[in-house]
C-alpha cells in the first residue's frame, strides 16, 4: 500500500512523540531520582497513545468506534469482575497511580484495553498480509479469520508477560497473597483478548495503521528494559 505524504507525516510525528515519552521514562526511571514524576504521568502516556492511534488511523468509520466502545466496555467489565470476585485473572488490587476508579478499577484501564487490542490486531493483520503477499499463501477466508484472532490474542499475552513485572515494580497494581503473578492471569488474558480479536478481524475498518505496529514494539522494548534494569 502506497502511503501519501500526509499519512507519512502523521506516522513520523506519532512515532517521534511516542519515542519521546518512552525514552524519557526509561532515562528518568533508571538514571534519575524522579521516579514518582514518571510513574504519576503514566495516565498521560495512555491518553497520548490513544490520541495518536486515532490520529494516525486512516478512514475513521462507525466500525472503528464500535470496536473502541466494545474494548472499553469489555475491558472494564473483565477488570471489575476480576477485582471484585477473583473469578478472572486472580487476586489483585489497583493502586491510585492510574487515577479515578469505579468499583475498584481505574477508568483508564478501558483505554489500555483498546490500545492493546488495536495494536496487537494491527500487528498480526499487517504481518499476515505481508506473509500472504510474499509467499503467495492461499488460505480460506474462514481459516484466515481464526488465525488472525488467535495470533492477536497470543500477541496480547506476550506483551502482558513483560507488562506485569513492570506494573508490580511501579506499583500500578499488586498480586495477593504473595505478590506472584498466577498463570491463570495469562489464561484469562488470552481468552478475553481472543473475543475482542474476533471482533477486530470481523469489523470493517482500515487495519493498516503502521504506527500501531511501532507502538507495540516500543511498548514491548520499554517493558523489557524496565523489568530487567529497574530496581
Amino acid at each position: 500500500m502506497t502511503l501519501n505524504k500526509l499519512t507519512l507525516h502523521k506516522y513520523k510525528l506519532a512515532i517521534g512523540i511516542t519515542l519521546l515519552f518512552h525514552v524519557s521514562a526509561i532515562i528518568g526511571l533508571l538514571f534519575t531520582d524522579y521516579d514518582d514524576f514518571f510513574i504519576d504521568n503514566t495516565p498521560l502516556n495512555l491518553i497520548v497513545s490513544l490520541v495518536l492511534l486515532i490520529y494516525t488511523h486512516q478512514k475513521i468509520n462507525k466500525s472503528l468506534w464500535l470496536f473502541f466502545i466494545a474494548c472499553i466496555f469489555a475491558g472494564l467489565t473483565y477488570e471489575i469482575i476480576g477485582i471484585n470476585t477473583g473469578f478472572l485473572f486472580g487476586d489483585y488490587e489497583y493502586s491510585s497511580v492510574m487515577g479515578y476508579k469505579i468499583w475498584g478499577v481505574p477508568i483508564l484501564l478501558g483505554n489500555l484495553w483498546f490500545i492493546t487490542m488495536y495494536t496487537v490486531g494491527s500487528l498480526t493483520f499487517q504481518t499476515y498480509t505481508w506473509l500472504k503477499i510474499k509467499y503467495n499463501l492461499a488460505i480460506s477466508k474462514g481459516l484466515e479469520l481464526h488465525v488472525l484472532a488467535i495470533a492477536g490474542a497470543f500477541a496480547a499475552v506476550f506483551l502482558d508477560l513483560f507488562l506485569e513485572p513492570v506494573a508490580i515494580k511501579l506499583n500500578f497494581w499488586q498480586w495477593y497473597p504473595l505478590g506472584e503473578i498466577p498463570i491463570y492471569n495469562y489464561v484469562c488474558w488470552f481468552f478475553g483478548s481472543l473475543i475482542l480479536q474476533y471482533l477486530f478481524v470481523n469489523l470493517s475498518f482500515n487495519k493498516q495503521n503502521k504506527f500501531a505496529v511501532y507502538l507495540y514494539v516500543i511498548q514491548l522494548i520499554f517493558f523489557i528494559t524496565i523489568s530487567l534494569f529497574y530496581k
